[in-house]
This record gives structure tokens, C-alpha cells and sequence, in this order.
């Protein structure tokens, strides 16, 4: 923390409206300070190694995911930071990922302003918060004996292929994931197969499917209502 005491807070969102909200929301507490925002996962890197936040809230699918990447790697950065997850996603499998990742807390976008100022506050005291949203899907998983990360097959996936994965769901080329992740089409490729390897799949064509039904499974789970 600064030497005021104030905890500073970068803030990493892809929706500018969401990181205002966020930033007045911060500048509001007496014990919190915003030290910057943007909205990419590589300029928040950038700003990570600048300013060494006390708490980065970020929300892990910005950039087609990337943001996952940099929640896992985020010690290289700005090894004193703990993360807040702010995000739309409210599936268990994004929820279990942020928390293996390093995530100190997730808030999804329909909590009250309360529960995402408690969940940075505590993150900064060494504390672990989920909203009430995510606390009531954990609690609803968890009696049902739903919470199958652990036997998620797709749970051996890297993050990078994970981000992949879901571009492969989404109907995007080989080419099209080179472009929007700036490397090249052989480094896709790899992936590609290193995936097919990981989940036993032997064809691209079933690749495709079941990175299809992977994507649209995870959909149906970020709009379901509690």
C-alpha cells in the first residue's frame, strides 16, 4: 500500500463505462485509491509493471480470454498484486479457473456496487470475497455435487489453449486466431494439436464439434439466472 495507507487499485476492463463506474466507485472509499485503467490485457501488463497496484480488477475475457493468461501470470508483472475478478461470466468452470489462477475474489457484473467494493477492499487486507451471485451458484453446485472442474476433461488445457479452444467453438481459422492474438499461424496450429492431444481427439472435424458444444455449454452457463 502507499504510504497514505490507501490501497491502489488498477483497474482493467474492456467495457469504458464499466471502468468508470469502477474508478469513481474506488476513488469513493477513504481506504482506496485508482492508480490507472485500460482497456486491454496487454497495455494492463504494461500499466501492472508501471505502477505495481496493490489489486488489479480485471475481467478475465477481455481479449477473447487473455485475460486468464494474465491473471496466471501476473507475479512477472507486479508481484505484490492480488486480483479481483469483475467479469459477466458466471459459470463455476471461469469461477474455479480465476481462483486456480490466483484470484483473490469474483464479482460479476449484476452484483451490487457493495459486494464489488467489499471484494477489492478485502482482496487489499489479504482477504478472499465472492459476491452473492457467485456464492449462490457455488452454494447451489455444491448440493447438488455439480462442481466438476476437477473431472473436466478441458480442465488440462493451458490457458492459452484454452483462449483457442473457445475461438475454435466460436468458428474462427487458423488465420483469424493469428491476427487477433498477434502470433503466427504454425503457433495456432501448434496449439491446435497439442489440444487435440490433451482431450484424446484424433480429427479436426472432431475438434471442431466438441469445441462447439465446449463453447456453447459455457454460453448457456453465463446467462443463466439464479
Amino acid at each position: 500500500m502507499e504510504s497514505s495507507g490507501k490501497a491502489r487499485v488498477l483497474v482493467a476492463d474492456a467495457e469504458p463505462i464499466s471502468r468508470r463506474g469502477l474508478i469513481h466507485l474506488i476513488n469513493e472509499d477513504a481506504g482506496l485509491d485508482a492508480c490507472g485503467e485500460t482497456g486491454s490485457s496487454r497495455e494492463a501488463r504494461i500499466m501492472c509493471e508501471k505502477h505495481q497496484p496493490d489489486v488489479l480488477v480485471l475481467d478475465p475475457a477481455m481479449d477473447c480470454g487473455d485475460g486468464f493468461a494474465l491473471l496466471s501470470e501476473l507475479p512477472r508483472w507486479a508481484s505484490g498484486a492480488r486480483v479481483v475478478v469483475f467479469t459477466a461470466l458466471e459459470d463455476t468452470f471461469s469461477v474455479q479457473r480465476a481462483f486456480k489462477a490466483g484470484a483473490w475474489g469474483y464479482v460479476v457484473r449484476r452484483d451490487p456496487a457493495a459486494s464489488v467494493l467489499a471484494a477489492i477492499a478485502g482482496a487489499a487486507r489479504g482477504e478472499r470475497h465472492v459476491g452473492p451471485r457467485v456464492e449462490q451458484l457455488l452454494l447451489e453446485r455444491l448440493a447438488c455435487g455439480a462442481l466438476e472442474m476437477r473431472n473436466n476433461d478441458e480442465a488440462v488445457l493451458s490457458e492459452r489453449e484454452l483462449q483457442i479452444y473457445r475461438l475454435i467453438g466460436a468458428g474462427h481459422t487458423s488465420r483469424d486466431m493469428a491476427d487477433e492474438l498477434c502470433v503466427s499461424i504454425k503457433t495456432v496450429e501448434t496449439h491446435r494439436q497439442r489440444i487435440k492431444g490433451k482431450l484424446r481427439l484424433t480429427t479436426g472435424a472432431e475438434l471442431q464439434r466438441r469445441a462447439v458444444i465446449f463453447s456453447s455449454s459455457d454460453g448457456r452457463l453465463l446467462h443463466r439466472s439464479v
